[in-house]
């Protein structure tokens, strides 16, 4: 990885993977919401000039800042697997459904992103095996929300918890990254999205949660706690793939 990746205080994590013959990588890269001096010195040596354009186009500076912070993510997220791609020269737009996709870029890999209050991330992924990312920054004002789309099921489990607040958060991100995975978001309605078991599983130092959908099976999900918030990733429900995917959560440190 090139200098300028120390530029930022994130957490990254790479991982290789077989599927279907194919030996393949997923990306991930995390980091907190950054100040106002940080984003400037870095958005020139991660964005495109496109995307520098796209971002200060917002008038809301939170949206300026959201749209700047999730594309670096994704850009630190691309360099975990191809470290020898210049960042500044591969852009970024939207598809159809609206998920960023990646321009300029020749090999078969796709992205994901989210961003928080605090938190940033963003997932690089082979287009053979659709994932998605959410992030999202653990608040008493979001209870309400996420508790109105849950089924009676899933508030059972919220039940058992010791940190009810925190269990939903997991519940929410579970939903918002496998709306992402296969493109559709909440454009569906939300009980296609319900979690059937939620399994606690260690690796390391890390306490993770997999996730069962009841309808859509062929998907898992994987939760980890950070400061203040929760990522999950949604990916398909392939055994080898799950435990890359356990391995992928082991977030550490830039060098």
């Amino acid at each position: 990885m090139d200098g300028s990746l120390n530029m930022i205080s994130a957490l990254t994590s790479i991982v290789r993977f077989s599927s279907a013959n194919e030996e393949l990588g997923a990306g991930l890269a995390v980091f907190p919401s950054l100040t106002e001096e940080e984003l400037d010195r870095n958005v020139s040596l991660f964005l495109h000039p496109d995307e520098i354009r796209s971002g200060l186009s917002f008038a809301s500076d939170v949206r300026r800042r959201s749209f700047l912070q999730g594309r670096i993510a994704v850009k630190m997220a691309v360099k975990t697997i191809f470290p020898d791609i210049i960042s500044s020269e591969t852009g970024s737009g939207n598809g159809s459904l609206g998920e960023p996709v990646l321009k300029n870029f020749a090999l078969p890999y796709e992205v994901s992103l989210a961003h928080s209050e605090t938190w940033n991330a963003g997932l690089c992924f082979p287009f053979s095996v659709p994932m998605g990312i959410d992030v999202e920054t653990i608040s008493e004002k979001n209870g309400p929300v996420i508790s109105s789309v849950l089924s009676n099921h899933e508030k059972e489990l919220c039940k058992q918890e010791s940190d009810p607040l925190w269990f939903l958060h997991v519940l929410w991100t579970m939903k918002e990254a496998l709306g992402k995975a296969i493109r559709l978001g909440f454009r569906v309605p939300v009980e296609w999205y319900e979690s059937e078991s939620i399994q606690t599983i260690t690796a390391g130092n890390q306490l993770l949660h997999l996730c069962r959908f009841k309808h859509l099976s062929m998907f898992t999900a994987i939760t980890l706690s950070l400061p203040q918030g929760i990522l999950s990733i949604a990916f398909p429900a392939e055994k080898n793939l799950e435990q890359a995917m356990i391995r992928l959560a082991g977030l550490k440190p830039i060098s």
